[in-house]
């Protein structure tokens, strides 16, 4: 009799949580969110080990739906902010919208016509290496590294095939999944597939370059990127007098060693402007967009922006119709403070000189794209 009794509250115990479970993912399922591209439906942020965990129970796809990435573009995370992002059933583009978009192309054009850059000449070609194709969507993007890259190289890699679980399970870099499916196309060939009727939906994401700037300086050299952390004694000896280096911040979700440092912003930006100075080729992660995507050299369809993503990703995905395939995501490793509220800080501690010269570098994209530049250069410090 007792165990009879035990058995049947296990039994009770199962339907109870498996009704719970059932409302959940009903009350989570993208049908029952506000409308808007990027609006997330929840925030979660993985471990190695749940990644691990949704993987090894893939058969569970409910599950599995609601836990995303935890790759960045060139390393292995251990912990990613993931936000589910909810499409909206029917969407039009307001008129708002296309008189923004028109005048974007517009004043881009009128831009590189005044500055005598709308015609390639010698070593200035359009650069086609950024560019990702994909025929069957019609679709060409120029991405643009700190401009919304780790969340489209997302949908580019669901559009080429691969399935949410590879990309969650994978050890390879989104970036490198995507030239496996995606190669690197030459000038011809772009400009080939640019000039097919119909024509493709053409586009770039940009970001204000001084808060890109800033974005980069966080995510690869506060932290002591590997990939950087080579330089970082150069940094030290040469920009001595900019002032002392900074602690390290925690990566991949474990504090960095007792005592390691980064270089200062003033000193991060003390180096590119050298490196600038002596014609060396810049970063992927801040050199200026104008020289990365050229986009006085190719006929953008969408010059969307990372602060107006929502609606323009809209126009992106409803106009080439890969609404009905992709699976959005928002992939944001800054966690904490906003990276808007650190360009702030960090960019008031550099030198009047400085900020005169990034103001010089990042010209071009500052007039391309319309970003002001104003309020930046009236708080720097003596």
């Amino acid at each position: 009799m007792g165990f009879g009794l035990r058995r049947s509250g296990r039994t009770w115990l199962f339907i109870l949580l498996s009704l719970s479970l059932y409302f959940l993912v009903m009350f989570l399922a993208p049908g029952n969110s506000s409308p808007g591209y990027l609006v997330p439906s929840r925030a979660v942020v993985i471990s190695s080990a749940e990644v691990h965990r949704v993987i090894d129970n893939s058969s569970r796809p409910l599950v599995q739906n609601n836990n995303d990435r935890q790759l960045s573009p060139y390393h292995k995370l251990g912990k990613d902010k993931i936000e589910l992002a909810t499409l909206p059933p029917d969407w039009e583009a307001s008129a708002d919208l296309l008189w923004r978009l028109h005048t974007r192309r517009q004043h881009v054009q009128e831009v590189c016509r005044r500055e005598g850059l709308d015609v390639p000449k010698g070593d200035y070609q359009a650069n086609a290496w950024e560019f990702l194709i994909n025929k069957e969507h019609h679709l060409v993007w120029c991405n643009v590294f700190k401009a919304a890259s780790s969340s489209w190289f997302w949908n580019f890699n669901l559009l080429a095939g691969y399935s949410e679980g590879h990309l969650l399970s994978s050890a390879i870099a989104p970036v490198e999944l995507a030239r496996k499916k995606y190669p690197r196309p030459t000038k011809e060939e772009l400009q080939a597939v640019l000039q097919e009727s119909p024509a493709p939906l053409s586009f770039m994401i940009t970001r204000h370059p001084l808060v890109r700037l800033v974005s980069g300086y966080r995510n690869k050299i506060l932290p002591g990127n590997s990939l950087y952390a080579p330089f970082f004694k150069k940094i030290y000896r040469r920009y001595k007098a900019l002032g002392p280096p900074v602690a390290r911040t925690a990566k991949n979700g474990k504090n960095p060693p007792k005592g390691s440092t980064s270089p200062s912003f003033r000193q991060f930006v003390q180096y590119i402007l050298d490196e600038e100075e002596t014609g060396q080729a810049l970063d992927m992660h801040w050199i200026p967009q104008s020289r990365f995507c050229t986009p006085c050299l190719v006929n953008f369809t969408v010059f969307a922006k990372v602060e107006t993503l929502q609606e323009d990703a809209n126009y992106v995905i409803f106009t080439s119709g890969i609404d009905k395939v992709i699976s959005p995501k928002i992939i944001n490793r800054s966690l904490g403070v906003s990276t808007d509220t650190l360009t702030r800080q960090l960019l008031c501690q550099l030198l009047p000189s400085q900020m005169e010269a990034l103001l010089q570098l990042y010209r071009l994209d500052l007039q391309l794209f319309d970003y002001e530049a104003a309020s930046f250069r009236n708080c720097t410090s003596p």
